[in-house]
């Protein structure tokens, strides 16, 4: 299965870096389990790692040097010292016992981040295996996976922990997918943020977004528009471009019009009898980190916009079918259950 390929791929990139999770496929193989069983029993000791991390920062245990996690007492009052001064009682800190603290904080903090990684690297699994894409000969780069390890160490949310796991799990399938640009994006992006651009990306075609009133009906506005404009998922609407940009297409074939437009898991397929006929569309533009971003999105396509879509194209005489779609490669794929609108 090429969902398996995958998950080799991402063991031997993760490996060669010193990055790693509980079990890996060979593991898995060599103890005869299902990786879905491992795999819940490494999210359960994950889990367990998770309380004692907590109970470490409230002092309720102490992580030894030799790796024992001891129970103590009960939380410890650094204020317990007392010395006379000028009559009265005053409080001092114990610099030792103020030491200890920080250094059991910092290692609460460690062993949370890497639970944190290791959650990500087994939504990145999930989605890999999911994934009918054929792995490619190239090389996740040491530096992106570096910046990458950085980021999703210090992400306790469960949406942004996803879209960390899509990050890998796409540059995995297709090594500079994602630029060192774009996490950086991502680490500064809202749960609010990231909700607004998921919403775009129904609609995203490529790197653009083609006009139609069912944009309008489904709250892409110039006020949306506007505000991706400031988070640089869009160009132009700042500026006043919107109304006057068109993408034109040529035929991709000799002998007729042929061409395509791609959404996620739709497509249409666009035809005409006269090659040199030309398809001009107005449309938003994304910019080149928008397109990286959208296509971290956990969504389809709006399939009332593509069909919409569709007709404003057959009212230029164009043949159009809407078809289901499957990318089976970085660059190509599959459509299937073809139907004319």
């Amino acid at each position: 299965m090429l969902g398996e390929k995958l998950l080799i791929k991402l063991w031997e990139t993760l490996a060669k870096d010193g990055i790693g999770s509980l079990a890996s496929p060979w593991q898995i193989k060599r103890e005869g389990k299902a990786h879905a069983e491992v795999r819940r029993d490494e999210m359960l000791m994950l889990a367990q790692a998770e309380v004692e991390a907590e109970q470490i920062k409230l002092g309720k245990k102490k992580l030894l040097d030799d790796g024992r996690l001891i129970e103590l007492g009960g939380p410890k009052n650094e204020e317990d010292h007392s010395v006379d001064y000028l009559g009265r009682l005053e409080p001092t800190i114990s610099l030792d016992s103020f030491s200890e603290k920080i250094e059991q904080q910092r290692k609460a903090e460690e062993i949370q981040q890497e639970i944190n990684i290791n959650k990500t690297i087994g939504l990145a699994e999930e989605e890999l295996l999911r994934s009918q894409q054929e792995p490619s000969e190239k090389e996740v780069d040491s530096d992106w996976l570096s910046r990458w390890r950085d980021h999703a160490k210090s992400t306790n949310s469960e949406e942004l922990r996803q879209i960390w796991a899509r990050t890998l799990a796409g540059e995995v399938k297709s090594p500079g997918s994602y630029s060192l640009r774009t996490l950086e994006f991502i680490k500064n992006l809202s749960q609010e943020e990231a909700m607004a651009i998921s919403k775009l990306g129904q609609f995203a075609v490529g790197r653009s977004i083609f006009k139609c009133p069912q944009l309008e009906k489904q709250g892409i506005d110039f006020n949306f528009l506007l505000q991706m404009d400031d988070l640089g998922i869009v160009n132009g609407v700042q500026g006043g471009q919107v109304s006057g940009l068109k993408l034109t297409f040529n035929s991709r074939e000799a002998d007729k019009f042929s061409n395509v437009l791609v959404n996620r898991n739709q497509i249409l397929l666009i035809e005409a009898e006269d090659p040199n006929k030309k398809l001009a569309l107005g449309c938003y533009q994304i910019s080149k980190i928008g397109a990286e971003v959208l296509s971290l999105g956990d969504f389809n396509a709006n399939e009332n916009y593509m069909r919409e879509l569709g007709e404003e194209i057959k009212k230029k005489g164009f043949d159009v079918k809407i078809a289901l779609w499957v990318q089976t490669h970085a660059e190509y794929g599959n459509y299937f259950n073809a139907q004319p609108i």
